[in-house]
């Protein structure tokens, strides 16, 4: 009897027992939703222009790359728009800075697909040219009044041909670019002047030391835009690469291809000799990037093997 009694005290005065609420399962578990799982961001490589080398002076290439792979929508210096080219895998571009450009800042402007624009200066340094006394061989009429003016007309006439060969808009080169002589031993140097009478002519290549009948390979792959003999150049090959790169073999005593040839990298095109204004026989190699000659050294040391 005081059992119940107690049992309806507590019924009527409004106290429950209530059980502990159970903990909610976690939102992972739950049926039908599946688990969320947090993913990294990938962050966009940030797009820089790099020139190479950083540091140049007149008379030598530049390349220039975008680090990132990318859409380039177009590569300008001066207003001036450059041939883009795809150069291990990032897009690409080549200057060639004149022996007589003047030193200093030139606007370098790179737009992107999106619109965006990178900027940044070439900065040209100067060369210290150095003069070299020169003479005429005899078999172009010595030292003369008469045949320094000759010879200085005629460079003028060969130039100006040479200049005129056109360059294909696609990029016919493959890979690094090679030497073309097998021993390389150099007699004359890029960029100096030679004082021959009155007249100053600059040496606008590099001379291989190669005695008569050496073979003389095509540097890559490309097209032989021109074979002839000239005066002062002797017998004659320019290979165009495309995209403004053209390679100038000169003095030959033999040529083995023909205008409209494909060669291929390393292809045997001439022997060399000591046809033209030479003192010996050599190879006098000229490298040209959009008709500007260039240090064909430091031409490898950018694209070269």
């Amino acid at each position: 009897m005081k059992t119940l009694i107690i049992l309806a005290v507590i019924a009527g005065s409004g106290f429950y027992i209530l059980r502990p609420e159970a903990t909610p399962a976690p939102i992972n578990n739950l049926v039908g939703i599946p688990e969320v799982k947090e993913t990294a961001v990938e962050k966009t490589p940030e797009i820089s222009v790099v020139i190479a080398p950083d540091k140049f002076i007149q008379g030598e290439p530049v390349l220039v790359t975008v680090t990132a792979t990318t859409t380039v929508k177009s590569i300008t210096l001066e207003g001036k728009m450059l041939k883009v080219f795809i150069n291990k895998s990032k897009p690409s571009a080549l200057i060639g800075i004149d022996l007589r450009k003047v030193p200093g800042r030139y606007p370098l402007v790179v737009t992107l697909s999106d619109g965006s624009v990178i900027k940044k200066d070439l900065v040209v340094g100067e060369r210290a040219i150095v003069k070299e006394e020169f003479h005429i061989p005899e078999k172009l009429g010595g030292d003369t009044k008469e045949s320094e003016q000759n010879l200085i007309n005629t460079l003028v006439q060969e130039g100006a041909i040479i200049n005129a060969i056109p360059t294909g808009p696609e990029k016919l080169w493959d890979g690094a670019f090679r030497f073309p002589v097998e021993s390389i031993t150099i007699t004359d140097t890029y960029g100096y002047s030679r004082a021959t009478g009155g007249s100053s002519i600059s040496h606008k290549g590099t001379d291989f030391r190669a005695a008569v009948g050496t073979s003389v390979y095509a540097m890559n792959s490309g097209r032989v835009a021109y074979t002839d003999y000239l005066r002062n150049y002797g017998h004659t090959i320019v290979v165009d690469h495309g995209l403004g790169v053209q390679t100038i073999y000169m003095h030959l005593s033999e040529v083995l291809v023909k205008n409209g040839d494909a060669v291929t990298k390393w292809q045997l095109i001439a022997k060399s000799g000591d046809t033209g204004y030479t003192f010996g026989a050599h190879l006098h190699l000229s490298v040209k990037i959009d008709h500007i000659s260039i240090d064909p050294m430091k031409f490898m040391e950018i694209l070269g093997k």
